[in-house]
C-alpha cells in the first residue's frame, strides 16, 4: 500500500481509494496514477509517461495520455484535492 494524503493505493489489487471509497479507474488510468505516486513530486513529460508506464512498444500517444489525465481528474473531482498537477511546458506530477 501507498498512502498520499487521503489517497490509498492498493498496489496488489490495483485499486485507488480516497477517504476509504474506491475511485473507479481504468487499467491505464490506474497505471498512470501509480507511476506518478511512486515518483512523487517528479515531473514527467508526456513522452516519458508513455515510455515508463506503457513501454516502448505501446500504441499510446501523447493525446491518449492527455485524455487519460483529463479522465482521471474528472473522476477525482469529488475529492477535496486534485493530486495531478500540470507543470506548464513540461508535463505532470503527483503533488500531494
Amino acid at each position: 500500500r501507498i498512502i498520499s494524503d487521503n489517497f490509498i493505493f492498493d498496489i496488489s489489487e490495483k485499486i485507488l481509494f480516497y477517504n476509504d471509497e474506491q475511485i473507479k479507474l481504468t487499467k491505464s488510468e490506474y497505471e498512470i496514477c501509480e507511476f506518478l505516486i511512486k515518483n512523487k513530486r517528479q515531473v514527467f513529460s508526456l513522452e516519458q509517461l508513455i515510455e515508463k508506464v506503457f513501454g516502448f512498444d505501446s500504441e499510446s500517444d501523447c493525446s491518449a495520455i492527455r485524455e487519460h489525465i483529463k479522465n482521471i481528474r474528472a473522476k477525482l473531482k469529488q475529492c477535496d484535492k486534485q493530486p495531478i498537477e500540470t507543470v506548464w511546458g513540461i508535463g505532470y506530477k503527483w503533488n500531494l
